[in-house]
């Protein structure tokens, strides 16, 4: 626990007198030392030329400002050599030559600048009875000198955004030290590649699949080792494979969803059904333009001007065989859902009075309102005079969902979804060898059997040949890039460096960065990021 006392420095400093007024207290104080070091030559002189007043600011008391008035002396140098005839005691511990404020006031302004930033922490300071301008905090944080550590032997990098999809940094943290290094005002290859320039020393760099970063560790650090992320890694197959099944969306409907329960009740909406029905014939008719310009031999770029829309939706209807089709959202859950077989026969027995019918199940210990109950004989009525067909079974699984449970590790897959595994690798071809690729790809990535590059080596090129041998067109592009940065992928299955820790780091950035309102320039962000890591 801190040892506060009156004064910044009782051993150096003798209290006078302390005289208080109604709204500030004034210290009168005086140095004991009984000689001065020169801060020229360094020697020690005994000899009093003068004296003089300093005034200084020192912490409040209770909310009440103190000032001290602190009286110095000058002395003779007693060596004939030095440049300095004449010098002032220095006070070393209590204040800083020339300053208007003590070092332990200087220390609440540096905490409270970098933990609040400049209004914030005027504003915390003022209730604690000193007076700043937060310009005055701002200058405090960027005088201060950070960074200039050891160069991180195991360096990750990753980019993070000022102004999402507009601005981007680059963050760099050290693996073995747990601790973030620096931080960069961009995330280009040449100002990394600078950066690894100015701190030689790094062996290993674990990034994401990003070819701006590799580019900059071939130039700068040739003989660093560069581990690619496994997560990024896993969620690039995982998008890869997410194309495959929207080929496929058809056949994927015929595989029941192991989280939606047969709830036929909340899906009788007739506003949400057209709603639907006009989606799928929009999507159709983009569907079928995009087709029918392809082939009279316009490229992509040209289809989607004249249809006045994004290029990568040109690109994504014209790799699938038919329409896509999107999955209703329905409630996985509602406290309703127990008593639908009740609210059904009792229906089909000729009871209309959702009053009578909410009474019933509210004596089954129903804890819903009345309206949902009303909604539903509302809609049930509806349907009878449409003679809507009846929602016999809820919606197959969707690409989105068939692609996450094949990514979800074995040890915490569900029985509903193990079982969603098995049927995928029968209800198709092309989706029964794109599941037992990926379940092989992502055992390779978590289990490492042996710390041996060239067995990792010869698993990987198994695995590529057999990917290239689907005829699976997606997982063959996968493929080359998985080649292009191969030695990277290696390394991520036999070493153990990944990009959580720099993740956690950029969270902590970014709670950093919206502290200031994200209108704080780099310089100042760098500087409060940086003090938080040491």
């Amino acid at each position: 626990m801190p040892n506060y006392t009156i004064l910044p420095d009782p051993n150096s400093l003798r209290l006078i007198c302390i005289s208080a007024e109604a709204n500030r207290l004034t210290l009168a104080a005086t140095t004991r030392l009984p000689k001065a070091e020169c801060p020229v030559c360094g020697k020690f002189s005994r000899r009093v030329h003068s004296r003089y007043t300093r005034t200084l600011a020192d912490l409040p008391w209770q909310g009440i400002p103190v000032r001290v008035h602190l009286r110095v002396r000058r002395f003779f140098c007693e060596e004939p050599s030095c440049e300095r005839a004449i010098f002032a005691e220095r006070l070393h511990g209590v204040v800083s030559h020339y300053a208007r404020r003590t070092n332990r006031l200087d220390e609440w302004f540096t905490h409270v600048s970098f933990a609040l930033g400049g209004e914030a922490g005027a504003r915390l300071l003022h209730e604690l009875g000193v007076t700043v301008c937060g310009e005055t905090l701002l200058k405090r944080i960027r005088s201060l000198h950070l960074g200039g550590g050891s160069t991180p032997r195991v360096l990750s990098v990753d980019d993070f955004s000022f102004r999402r999809g507009r601005r981007w940094g680059t963050v760099l943290v050290d693996l073995e030290r747990h601790s973030l290094v620096d931080i960069l005002p961009d995330r280009s290859a040449d100002t990394f590649a600078t950066w690894l320039r100015d701190h030689p020393g790094v062996e290993v760099v674990s990034r994401d699949r990003s070819g701006e970063y590799a580019d900059a560790v071939r130039r700068a650090a040739p003989g660093s080792v560069q581990v690619a992320d496994r997560f990024h890694l896993l969620k690039n197959l995982k998008d890869v494979i997410l194309r495959v099944f929207k080929r496929h969306s058809e056949v994927l409907e015929h595989v029941p969803d192991p989280g939606q329960s047969l709830q036929p009740l909340p899906r009788l909406r007739l506003d949400r059904e057209a709603s639907r029905q006009r989606t799928r014939q929009q999507m159709r008719i983009l569907f079928e333009s995009i087709h029918a310009l392809l082939q009279q031999g316009m490229n992509k770029s040209a289809i989607a001007r004249t249809l006045g829309v994004h290029r990568h939706t040109v690109q994504k209807y014209s790799a699938l065989d038919a329409p896509p089709r999107r999955k209703p959202y329905i409630r996985k859950r509602s406290a309703l859902a127990p008593y639908e077989a009740y609210i059904l026969k009792r229906w089909r027995d000729g009871c209309r009075n959702a009053r009578q019918i909410w009474r019933e199940i509210v004596e089954q210990v129903y804890p819903g309102a009345y309206r949902n109950v009303a909604r539903i004989t509302e809609c049930l009525k509806k349907r009878e005079r449409t003679r809507e067909p009846w929602p016999d079974a809820p919606p197959g699984l969707s690409s989105l969902q068939a692609a996450g449970v094949l990514v979800v590790r074995p040890g915490k897959r569900r029985e509903e979804e193990q079982l969603v595994i098995e049927q995928l690798k029968r209800v198709h071809g092309s989706i029964g060898r794109s599941a037992c690729l990926v379940e092989a790809f992502a055992r390779m990535l978590r289990e490492k059997k042996d710390d041996c590059a060239e067995k990792a080596r010869e698993r990987l090129e198994s695995w590529m040949a057999g990917a290239e041998d689907s005829g699976i067109p997606e997982l063959r592009a996968f493929v080359v890039k998985l080649r292009q940065d191969l030695e990277a992928v290696l390394a991520a299955i036999v070493l153990p460096y990944s990009q959580g820790q720099t993740e956690g780091q950029i969270n902590k950035l970014k709670l950093i960065k919206r502290s200031m309102y994200g209108r704080g320039k780099f310089d100042l962000l760098r500087q409060r990021v940086l003090y938080a890591a040491n």
